[in-house]
C-alpha cells in the first residue's frame, strides 16, 4: 500500500480501513504509554469514522448520479 497520498486519487473506504488499522497497532505500539496508546487509538477511530461518513456520502451522490441519467 502506497503511503503517499495522491491529491487525485485517495478512496475514503481505503483511508478509512488504513485508519482502522493504524487504531489497531495505536493499541501495541510499546514506546507509549497506555493512556497515549488509548488517545492514539481512539483518534484513528474517529478518522476512521469521518473516512467512512465521507465514503457513505461519495457513494450517495454516485448512486444519485447514476440514476439522474
Amino acid at each position: 500500500m502506497r503511503n503517499q497520498l495522491d491529491i487525485f486519487d485517495h478512496d475514503p473506504a481505503r483511508m478509512a480501513a488504513a485508519n482502522r488499522a493504524a487504531a489497531e497497532r495505536a493499541l501495541h505500539d510499546v514506546q507509549f504509554t497506555a493512556t497515549v496508546r488509548q488517545e492514539r487509538h481512539e483518534f484513528y477511530l474517529g478518522e476512521a469514522e469521518r473516512w467512512e461518513h465521507l465514503a457513505a456520502h461519495s457513494a450517495r451522490s454516485t448512486n444519485s448520479k447514476d440514476m439522474q441519467a
